[in-house]
């Protein structure tokens, strides 16, 4: 037995020989043999003994289920070897599993407001006409364009009034597809920008007070929710702020280190510790980190400096980290060498350029992905470090904190922001009065002493 092993793994580093030798009685079945092929491919030239190329795998197993039991051999045997490359297999064998996907015939951009009911299409030309600002015109369309989805859908009427309004506010809330349901916040919006369009185009007043009624119901809801995040914020506060973050993001490299470098489960553990150190950095909207691609909107120089510029997606503007702080480069290095040794960095980077940073292929994923993942590592949604971020710069300079909340977060206008400048007046007022009440106090203080020093100066 020991010979036909000795054989068998010939080509195999002698310390991965001789610990498959040794425990020959507990050998899963085909092990030894799979092994005994990866190791000659990869001594004929698909690979290094630290990290052996995908070609090594190919060559090794022509099954899914021998792949895996090589995986498995490896862990257990050879686990100095660095599996990354190995993931790639494991992608392949995964998409022979997927059904393809149909193929799509992109279509002719259709013109603005062609999806619309014919109704509010008649109305469009007074909304156009109707004087108010570009931006707020090109907001209510885009609002618009969501109702109309919705109507097409036969979630709702086309007709305003109170009913269409408690229809659409139900299917923005409770679509049938969890992935397009939306927060009270947006689903107002959603609805004002139609009540927008039936005020320039004569509807009735009556239905749009009527449509009003849910308008402040949902944004009753907003506030509401509002109060809810600064209980998760306050919570957040007590378990140490940033300094939990960072706890977190730490305990997460140091569970991913432990684990095989082509596990998912390696993979999810460091997909959450970039995204909540990205965030920390600089917290950037929900839904713009996931088109960042690499060479694009987040880049790596070359003495190994991180930074990211991008379009918001909500306001069209252009804004930036600057350069990441070294420890967030450090992750973000750790993340796409997924497990190789550093000094492939360069290699890496190169290798992935033009991908998506958080897939680290071509593929996008779903917009919720940044949020869900800060979710489950610290327990709160990715929105809630923006308000986080800014409760720390309004505590440290309360009178100059709104401007520099305003440039961090990236609002588009004054009014964005007014519940942060709302707050840091309220700070900076309190921190005016309790330094006056101090000066009071102090000169309160000083004033007996002065009154014993006249008495004593009249009795003489």
């Amino acid at each position: 037995m020991r010979a036909d092993l000795e054989e068998i793994l010939k080509d195999a580093p002698a310390a991965v020989r001789r610990a498959m030798i040794e425990d020959a009685p507990n050998l899963a079945p085909g092990a030894a043999h799979v092994m005994g092929r990866f190791w000659t491919a990869v001594r004929s030239g698909k690979g290094n003994l630290a990290m052996p190329g995908a070609g090594a795998y190919h060559a090794a197993a022509a099954s899914e289920s021998t792949f895996r039991c090589l995986l498995r051999a490896l862990v257990k045997y050879a686990p100095h070897v660095s599996t990354a490359p190995a993931k790639v297999v494991s992608d392949e064998w995964y998409a022979r599993l997927r059904k393809p996907a149909a193929k799509v015939v992109p279509k002719a951009e259709a013109p603005v407001g062609a999806n619309w009911p014919t109704a509010w299409q008649r109305m469009k030309p007074d909304l156009d006409a109707a004087p108010i600002r570009a931006s707020s015109r090109e907001r209510y369309v885009a609002s618009i364009d969501r109702c109309a989805a919705v109507v097409a859908e036969g979630l709702a009427s086309d007709r305003h009034g109170f009913v269409s309004a408690c229809e659409l506010s139900e299917a923005f809330l409770f679509h049938p597809d969890e992935t397009r349901r939306v927060k009270p916040v947006t689903a107002a919006n959603y609805i004002e920008g139609l009540i927008a369009l039936g005020s320039s185009g004569g509807v009735a007043e009556e239905s749009l007070t009527a449509m009003r009624v849910i308008l402040r119901d949902l944004r009753d809801q907003a506030a509401l929710a509002e109060k809810n995040k600064h209980e998760r914020l306050a919570e957040l506060m007590e378990r140490g702020g940033y300094a939990h973050v960072a706890d977190k993001i730490r305990e997460l490299r140091e569970r991913a280190h432990d684990l095989p470098a082509h596990t998912a489960a390696r993979r999810r553990c460091m997909q959450q510790a970039v995204v909540c150190a990205v965030i920390l950095n600089k917290p950037p909207r929900k839904g713009d980190p996931v088109s960042w691609r690499f060479g694009d909107q987040i880049l790596r120089d070359i003495d190994g400096t991180w930074r990211a510029e991008w379009e918001q997606e909500k306001t069209g503007r252009a804004t930036e980290t600057g350069t990441i702080w070294p420890e967030i480069c450090e992750i973000l290095d750790e993340w796409i060498l997924d497990g190789r040794p550093d000094r492939l960095i360069h290699v890496r980077y190169n290798e992935l350029a033009g991908r998506n940073w958080l897939s680290l292929d071509d593929t996008e994923p779903y917009r919720n992905l940044p949020t869900e993942l800060t979710k489950a590592a610290i327990g709160v949604p990715s929105h809630d470090l923006r308000t986080l971020a800014a409760d720390y710069m309004r505590r440290h300079d309360p009178a100059h904190a709104a401007n520099v909340i305003s440039t961090h977060l990236g609002h588009g206008t004054r009014d964005a922001g007014e519940a942060y400048r709302a707050d840091c007046q309220g700070a900076a007022f309190q921190a005016i009065w309790t330094k006056t009440r101090a000066i009071i106090a102090a000169q309160s203080a000083s004033k007996p002493h002065q009154h014993k020093n006249q008495d004593r100066r009249t009795n003489s």
